[in-house]
């Protein structure tokens, strides 16, 4: 189930952060992860995008390779850093996703991929979100699945405790419970979709999965996962 506001201070949860960030690459997802959200999200080129928790800034290189113009906003200094390095033209702030500092309605386009469920508050970040698209705008929210089939099957199976990705706040929800808060707050979902992670298209993504083999079997047995079992959901979102 979704959780309430978590206790830990705010510089606790940044302190944390910058210790994942301090092993670049541990947070990051596959070059096919952020090519796969780019083609669900369907930008227009020369419009804008931010990318909320951008980390090392991997969807914002690969969204300026598609001609849009990419904002990233990540509250670790060391991810910022990482993601100015990633893309030099890549516009990085430092900021609480919470707490953005742009003008309302300022952006077309918009990605928050993992990290929702680790905000001191979802509810707030999401209503931010909705604050700086525009009125047209289309975002992709990444969430994880609280009955990944997996996760129950190897896990919670075999060791009878719950899974844990290791930060400071967890929430896990299922796919109805996760699309019911995004709307309660400003959203619609226009399109879901399930991710197993996506099949390798690179050199780049064939070293991912050889630096994080774990995920391989998550990969091999998505095609046979049923929608609700997944990993996670993807949820493209429009206005209302």
């Amino acid at each position: 189930m979704i959780g309430k506001e978590d206790a830990l201070s705010k510089h606790k949860i940044i302190a944390t952060y910058e210790e994942h960030y301090n092993q670049p690459g541990h947070l990051r997802e596959s070059d096919a992860f952020y090519r796969w959200v780019l083609e669900k999200l369907g930008p227009v080129p020369d419009r804008k995008l931010l990318d909320i928790a951008c980390g090392e800034g991997h969807m914002g290189r690969l969204a300026a390779e598609r001609g849009l113009e990419a904002t990233g906003v990540d509250f670790s200094p060391s991810a910022a850093a990482l993601a100015y390095e990633n893309m030099e033209q890549y516009r990085v702030a430092i900021a609480d996703g919470q707490r953005l500092p742009f003008p309302s309605e300022a952006f077309d386009y918009l990605t928050n991929l993992g990290s929702l469920e680790h905000f001191v508050s979802p509810d707030q970040g999401l209503l931010e979100m909705r604050r700086v698209i525009k009125p047209d705008g289309v975002a992709a929210l990444l969430l994880p699945n609280s009955y990944y089939l997996l996760d129950i099957l190897w896990h919670v199976l075999r060791l009878g405790y719950p899974v844990s990705h290791h930060q400071a706040i967890e929430r896990f929800a299922t796919f109805g419970e996760w699309r019911d808060l995004i709307e309660e707050h400003g959203f619609h979902v226009i399109q879901a979709h399930k991710y197993n992670m996506c099949w390798p298209c690179s050199l780049s993504d064939l070293q991912w999965y050889l630096r994080f083999p774990k995920k391989i079997p998550y990969m091999l047995s998505g095609p046979l996962t049923p929608f609700n079992l997944s990993y996670s959901f993807l949820f493209i979102c429009g206005t209302s």
